[in-house]
């Protein structure tokens, strides 16, 4: 959420539509850190050390793994992970307690189209991939988010949120999602289960975030530090209680 508000600001979390017909196998839960997803990965794969003519199949596992291993709907902290963010969130802006740290968002069965292609990318940018968020944004639609992958000397579309074709877009060597916006026909294809005011409308609005950068960095930052604020802070708080005791009430006595 905070991702696609950071490429959209008038983006409204309740105009997102869900996937109706999510893909989702319960059993992948166990991957619950981004080294594990990685080890899972490269099982499938047979190899820990991706072959450069053959980066397109490893980045295809990631795909349909990221895909399997969620389901639509945010992911956000909550007392029991993150209280000082909670309390937070709600007087800085609503939406930095929605997790953008990808080992975070792994221990969770569901997340959002951004949170999905942040774990997606981190796994690949681990592997050594060049890689780039994709947003778009419908004043009508609402928002959603995505990555591109450089491999092939070229940038390739992958949408795991979503849960487009993947035979659509394998046979034509995943296209970027420029040249997708130029063949509409390609993409009303890879999305049949949408409507075709959604694909035509909302895909042709992409923008392009930086490249070899995880969006959020702001939010990550600010999750990171409550994190580690959730679980030291009584620490500092005992020691401020026993100086005092010491400095104060002790001489009272």
């Amino acid at each position: 959420m905070e991702i696609t508000v950071f490429f959209y600001p008038h983006f409204d979390q309740q105009t997102e539509e869900n996937n109706p017909a999510d893909k989702y196998d319960p059993s992948l839960l166990r991957l619950n850190s981004v080294d594990k997803l990685i080890g899972y990965c490269d099982s499938l794969y047979g190899l820990t050390a991706i072959a450069k003519n053959d980066s397109g199949t490893y980045a295809n596992i990631v795909g349909r793994v990221i895909r399997y291993r969620f389901y639509h709907g945010y992911s956000w902290y909550h007392f029991g992970s993150n209280y000082v963010a909670t309390l937070l969130a709600p007087v800085l802006h609503k939406n930095l307690s929605a997790i953008v740290v990808p080992d975070d968002i792994l221990k969770y069965p569901h997340a959002a189209c951004s949170q999905q292609s942040i774990v997606g990318m981190k796994v690949l940018m681990e592997k050594g991939y060049d890689v780039r968020p994709v947003g778009f944004y419908d004043s009508t639609i609402g928002g959603h988010f995505c990555y591109e992958i450089r491999y092939d000397n070229d940038w390739h579309f992958y949408d795991p949120n979503r849960e487009p074709e993947e035979k659509v877009l394998n046979n034509l060597n995943r296209p970027g999602i420029g040249y997708l916006t130029q063949h509409p026909e390609i993409l009303l294809a890879a999305y049949p289960k949408d409507s075709q005011q959604l694909v035509l409308s909302l895909y042709k609005t992409y923008k392009i975030g930086k490249e070899g950068k995880l969006p959020g960095s702001n939010a990550r930052v600010f999750q990171q530090i409550t994190k580690f604020l959730s679980y030291t802070l009584w620490f500092f708080l005992a020691l401020l209680y026993f100086y005092l005791n010491i400095k104060y009430f002790s001489k009272k006595e």
